[in-house]
């Protein structure tokens, strides 16, 4: 978690635990014969591996990084500001080894340049002790001393009316009246909620979003057999290994440590499963030999939803995604990644869902932009 998200999350009450990793790692290159090597980060710079001419394109690039105009790039994409700024093709893997972690997105010819270098720009990273799920508990103790009633197993049918008059259907044949509804759901789902659905007109602007999603191998681990490795990234593949239990608590067993390894898919194209972990484990082997024989347990995730959209260029990167206010529906809001012009991931989802409360306490149920015009 990017400790930006923080001061949000301490509006309400919660605030999360956990440490601060290293910035030490390694990058995995592929060399001349076409084996995998993995690069202390600190040798890139001090190194032989790349040359004198990549070394200072890499410091340049990252140098100027706060002063870019990110304004001005929402509209290019990655691929194309890269190309233009970086012409070594070892300096752009490893600069986009560097954008996949923090984006989780494998896909530089669509995302917006704009967009990733505000991303870039995130300090001070947190593993959070007791994962997620422990922002999750804390958020909903405090919606219940609020005095909010949380439903459970109750999955929703559909949303209908308007504010001041709304009613959430549930599939057991519950309904609830409310003035206001804020969606949570990705874009698809809430759509598919919407009674009557919505025009062509108003869809569009939500199923032209693309997800992103990772093959995701989860392992609970006796130690590893090389400890002091505990944070990797493909350069020429889309890889990323990291030992979170190294900063943070996520065993209630002293000897136990929750590892992740993952690979960033491809948007909009099959994935081979099988294929996926097969390199996940490859990709241990190089870096972790002998890992098998630590593994208490093993989850692998061949298709994580990561992100509901990529802020794309061809949208015009955080400006063309959709706002709060539901177009057309007054009373209905979206809160998620995938809304408002405020960061991507966990940051977008809080201010998102920070802005739509927001609305609905000024009373702005005739809001008509369907686009974002800034908070």
């Amino acid at each position: 978690m990017y400790k930006s998200a923080l001061p949000i999350l301490r509006e309400v009450g919660v605030e999360p635990a956990g440490g601060m990793p290293k910035t030490s790692g390694a990058l995995v290159f592929k060399q001349a014969d076409g084996r995998n090597k993995a690069l202390p980060l600190g040798q890139l710079l001090l190194g032989s591996f790349l040359k004198w001419h990549e070394k200072t394109q890499l410091l340049r690039f990252y140098a100027k990084l706060r002063k870019i105009d990110t304004a001005a790039l929402q509209k290019v994409s990655l691929q194309t500001y890269l190309e233009s700024e970086l012409g070594s093709p070892r300096v752009r893997s490893a600069v986009l080894a560097l954008v996949r972690v923090a984006t989780y997105c494998n896909a530089p010819h669509l995302l917006s340049a704009g967009a990733v270098v505000e991303q870039l720009g995130q300090a001070q990273v947190m593993y959070v002790d007791g994962g997620w799920q422990s922002i999750v508990n804390r958020l909903a103790e405090q919606a219940q001393r609020a005095g909010a009633t949380l439903i459970a197993r109750s999955p929703v049918r559909e949303i209908c009316g308007s504010a001041p008059d709304m009613t959430v259907a549930l599939k057991d044949g519950t309904l609830l009246s409310a003035r206001h509804v804020i969606s949570t759901a990705g874009p698809a789902e809430t759509l598919g909620l919407l009674n009557p659905a919505p025009t062509p007109a108003e869809a569009a602007l939500y199923e032209r979003l693309t997800p992103v999603r990772a093959a995701c191998l989860d392992l609970v681990v006796s130690g590893m057999p090389q400890p002091k490795t505990r944070f990797v990234l493909g350069a020429d593949e889309p890889w990323y290994f990291s030992n979170h239990s190294s900063v943070s608590a996520l065993s209630d067993h002293p000897g136990r440590e929750v590892v992740h390894v993952m690979k960033y898919l491809p948007v909009s194209k099959e994935s081979d499963a099988a294929q996926d972990e097969r390199e996940l484990e490859g990709f241990l082997d190089l870096i972790q030999p002998g890992w098998r024989s630590h593994v208490v347990q093993r989850r692998f995730l061949p298709r994580m939803l990561v992100s509901h959209a990529v802020v794309e260029a061809s949208s015009g990167g955080f400006e063309g995604r959709p706002g709060p206010a539901v177009e057309g529906r007054p009373g209905l809001y979206v809160a998620g990644d995938w809304v408002g012009a405020s960061g991507m991931l966990l940051n977008a989802s809080l201010a998102s869902a920070r802005e739509a409360a927001q609305c609905i306490i000024a009373g702005k149920d005739t809001v008509k932009e369907g686009m974002h015009r800034g908070a």
